[in-house]
């Protein structure tokens, strides 16, 4: 038995015997814990350990997970801040102590008191880890009160001070100031409006997430075109953007700021970010800072309905800086400049803002025409005017305004298809008139989720099902969609696909549409070798009547 343990239970047994009143001996525990005996702590004698113990015995509370990195030939020499057991896991033993009698015969425990040391040595693989649990009870047999878990990485070379793009830390922030920001702040901070700036945070730490805080380091920024960058520096060092598109630092690295800004003011930037140190990329960072509109777009997306109807989403509208930002923007803002055919379009204007996160596309916005009862088409200039009384036009771009489908025509994209492959049937719908049919108005009755509308098409299979109301596109069709053969097979020959739209067939009629098949196969049939054996049966019989004639001749 240790000393210390005698000197614990005399001074038990002293106890009791005082509280009781008089001199008697009782039976004292196997084991006697004290809270916080078994906290660890490296000491002085350690070899090969990388950075210190995180956190360290300071702020180490009880039964806290704590962390080191240890060369695979280096070893680990420890203490505790009382009487404790400390145990450590396969991947490691305990290869001394101050008092060697105290290490159990596996070298797996220790049993220690305060002021004594004990030294680990690794036996794992590199890249392993391995344990070392204190206890705060003082034999290894009577361990229980965990107090600290020391989890040890094994590592086959110091790679301490070596930048780490995994571990360190390069974020957008807010300011110039503060903790790392969270990943959703990141993206938050990744945008700027025009005659802003962005900040960027960089804190650079090793393979073992300890910070690197080094002065001889060269930190390197480098923005793509179109982006200046400031001074690179702590929260009171950080400048504005100035003129260059590279900076260099070889401040201590954690952390620091880089400022970015437009390089011409107004014109906007989208780009990247690139950070490395001594060589090794840390992080791209993408970020946008939005200049002054400089280009509206309008594109037609429906065939919009006459009879003085507005149609919404008829086009989409994006309004961008010279960068090709897309920037926010009022439905209000959005009006018609000219209509070359106001007969038939006589208005156009914005019906949903442009925003980021629309239906259609980040700052994407909806249009509506307002069509008269002319069907047609118009090329139609829309406008917006910004806060300085700037007005941005648009190009022209062509509105068509058509009636209700009243008639319809089919087709396929190929005559002929081979098994296998995917046919493409296109229906065009025509109003009374013969215009183009408009996108609002549906062909089709849907009744318990299926459509009236029908396809007989042998030996394909149609893609998927009419199960919404089918309304022509901005070119007045539908495309369809099958795969050519069956789960049954597929005959070779020529066939013909019905397309019935019941609701159009007062004006119209069903249409048939003539195709072909065929297995792409090169067999040949019994016919075919029958053929082929009389015909070179004839032609051997012409051969040998030609040799007889000529052996008659001599």
């Amino acid at each position: 038995m240790s000393t210390k343990t005698l000197r614990k239970r005399i001074a038990l047994i002293a106890a009791s015997a005082l509280t009781a009143g008089v001199l008697s001996v009782v039976a004292a525990p196997a084991a006697n814990a004290a809270t916080g005996d078994g906290a660890i702590d490296a000491t002085t004698g350690s070899i090969g350990i990388v950075g210190a113990l995180s956190p360290t015995i300071a702020s180490t509370p009880s039964a806290t997970t704590r962390t080191a990195v240890l060369l695979k030939t280096g070893s680990l020499v420890l203490s505790t801040l009382g009487d404790a057991a400390v145990v450590v896991s396969a991947g490691a033993i305990i290869t001394s102590s101050t008092q060697p009698a105290d290490i159990n015969s596996s070298q797996t425990c220790v049993a220690t008191a305060a002021g004594e040391t004990f030294t680990i040595t690794p036996t794992g693989a590199a890249g392993s880890t391995f344990t070392v649990t204190g206890y705060d009870e003082d034999t290894c047999a009577g361990a229980a009160i965990t107090n600290n878990i020391l989890t040890v990485t094994i590592a086959a070379s110091n790679l301490s001070g070596v930048a780490s793009a995994a571990d360190s830390s390069v974020r957008w922030d807010s300011d110039s100031a503060g903790d790392a920001p969270s990943a959703a702040a990141d993206v938050t901070n990744s945008q700027a409006a025009t005659g802003g700036q962005l900040y960027l945070r960089m804190n650079i730490a090793d393979a073992y997430a300890q910070d690197i805080s080094e002065t001889t380091g060269a930190l390197v920024i480098t923005a793509s075109t179109g982006a200046v960058l400031g001074s690179v520096g702590t929260s009171a060092g950080s400048a504005a953007g100035s003129v260059a598109t590279t900076a260099v630092s070889s401040a201590d690295p954690s952390a620091l700021w880089v400022r970015v800004g437009e390089a011409t003011a107004g014109a906007g930037w989208a780009g990247t970010v690139t950070v490395s140190y001594n060589g090794v990329l840390i992080a791209t960072k993408t970020g946008k800072i939005t200049g002054k509109a400089a280009k509206l777009v309008g594109t037609p997306y429906k065939i919009a309905k006459t009879g003085g109807a507005t149609t919404t989403n008829a086009f989409l509208y994006t309004l961008t800086d010279a960068a090709g930002n897309g920037l926010a923007t009022s439905a209000a803002s959005i009006v018609m400049t000219s209509s070359s055919n106001s007969a038939v379009v006589s208005d156009a204007n914005g019906y949903t803002a442009a925003a980021y996160g629309n239906t259609y596309g980040d700052y994407v916005g909806q249009g509506t025409y307002t069509c008269t009862s002319t069907a047609g088409t118009s090329s139609v200039v829309i406008q917006t005017t910004l806060s300085d009384a700037t007005v941005v036009k648009s190009a022209p771009f062509t509105a068509t305004c058509g009636g209700a489908a009243a008639t319809y025509t089919a087709s396929f994209d190929k005559a002929s298809y081979i098994q296998g492959e995917v046919a493409v049937l296109t229906i065009a719908w025509k109003d009374s008139r013969g215009f183009a049919a408009n996108s609002e108005d549906a062909v089709d009755t849907i009744t318990s989720n299926a459509s009236n509308m029908s396809i007989s098409a042998p030996m394909l299979a149609q893609v998927g099902a009419f199960t919404s109301a089918t309304k022509p596109g901005l070119s007045g069709t539908t495309t369809v969609n099958f795969t050519v053969g069956t789960s049954s097979g597929l005959t070779e020959g020529s066939y013909n696909a019905v397309v019935n739209v019941p609701n159009l067939n007062t004006l119209g009629k069903a249409q048939s549409v003539a195709y072909k098949v065929s297995t792409g196969t090169s067999a040949v049939s019994n016919a075919d070798v029958l053929k082929s054996i009389v015909s070179l049966i004839a032609s051997i019989n012409k051969q040998i009547q030609a040799l007889q004639k000529l052996i008659l001749k001599r």
